[in-house]
């Protein structure tokens, strides 16, 4: 009685409790360190609390922290602050790092969509407090190798089509002079078909050059108001001259609807689509004009066979043809609707394609108000 009352001091000094347990109380892997070894008389449970005995077969003692005990509880506390603050501030370092990291990723992936939409000259900042490890260098690196690509495959189109000018003037010359021999029927058909030929390539070169022209990034507009209606009107005899399909333009709800747009550019745009129009069309063209409260559009319908909805995102990429065949009497030299593209964009317009009510295609050309 005694020794108990000198632990139990011990165990109050030590803001501690003991407590006196049966056998069959006691956890397990105390009553297993107990049973292996008689001669063992203390054994630790898995939370760390001592278990003894004075001898085998007497009662058994548990000493444990007393989790009422002020001292406990402060230092308990103090743990959990020390806790609470390493927790805060690995939080806030992974905030500030995703901070700074989704700044960079911004930056870059606002200069990768500036390269795409066409602004080559277009680069990462590669300063330490910009960049997003390596991946910026080797943005630029590839940015580069691409730009030097596109750049010499334009100087060289631009060069072949130059040069095919001269060899294809000296060709339709020549075959303007056979034209006028004294030739057999036979002879003639051929030679038709050589001057055919020869035009046809003067038209690609011609196309060639002018999509070169209008890919250069300093191409300059010059834009005046133009009362679409009018402008429609105007060019209504030419078209109608270069074909024997009607034509008819539906104006009826947008007369006087005006947009800032260059004349000669969009004149030429139409004219491309309108050709291409003249290709398809069974019977009918008509251009009917659209007015929304902030755009004005000008749609070319046609009763043809329609294209297919597949298509419709490359129709207007360079030498694309939704006619596999490639026939040049339809699908012309894959330059026509690249061309009406460029002058939209440069003109900050859009335009699109859909299926028509006639059946066959519908080319929308939008500009803001």
């Amino acid at each position: 009685d005694y020794t108990i009352q000198q632990l139990e001091k011990f165990a109050t000094s030590s803001h501690m409790l003991l407590i006196a347990q049966e056998m069959t109380s006691v956890p397990l892997e105390v009553q297993q360190a107990f049973d292996e070894d008689p001669s063992v008389n203390t054994a630790f449970d898995e939370d760390r609390d001592l278990w003894f005995r004075f001898e085998p077969g007497s009662p058994v003692f548990k000493l444990s922290q007393n989790p009422n005990s002020p001292i406990i509880q402060a230092i308990n506390f103090d743990d959990n602050i020390v806790w609470l603050f390493f927790l805060a501030g690995f939080a806030l370092y992974c905030v500030l790092l995703i901070w700074f990291l989704s700044r960079r990723v911004r930056a870059l992936e606002k200069v990768t969509m500036d390269f795409a939409s066409g602004d080559f000259n277009a680069r990462a900042d590669t300063s330490s407090a910009k960049s997003v490890g390596t991946l910026n260098k080797s943005f630029n690196h590839m940015a580069e190798k691409v730009s030097r690509l596109i750049t010499s495959n334009k100087m060289l189109t631009n060069a072949v089509a130059h040069e095919l000018r001269t060899p294809i003037f000296r060709l339709q010359w020549q075959a303007d002079l056979l034209a006028d021999a004294s030739l057999n029927e036979h002879q003639q058909k051929y030679v038709d078909s050589i001057v055919e030929d020869i035009d046809d390539m003067e038209k690609m070169v011609e196309e060639l050059l002018y999509y070169a022209k209008m890919e250069r990034p300093n191409s300059e507009i010059q834009t005046s108001t133009v009362v679409l209606s009018h402008f429609l009107q105007s060019l209504l005899p030419k078209w109608q001259r270069d074909t024997s399909l009607s034509i008819v333009i539906d104006d009826a709800e947008s007369q006087g609807v005006v947009v800032n747009a260059d004349p000669k550019l969009l004149k030429r745009a139409l004219d491309n689509l309108l050709r291409n129009a003249m290709r398809y069309a069974e019977s009918e063209i008509v251009l009917e004009l659209v007015e929304t409260p902030d755009q004005c559009c000008i749609q070319i319908h046609d009763d043809g066979c329609g294209i297919e909805e597949k298509d419709w995102p490359h129709l207007f990429d360079a030498f694309y043809s939704a006619d596999k065949s490639r026939n040049k009497s339809t699908s012309g030299f894959g330059l026509g609707l690249a061309i009406v593209k460029q002058i939209v964009d440069l003109q900050d317009g859009s335009v699109s394609v859909s299926h028509s009510p006639l059946g066959g295609a519908c080319f929308t050309v939008c500009f803001q108000k």
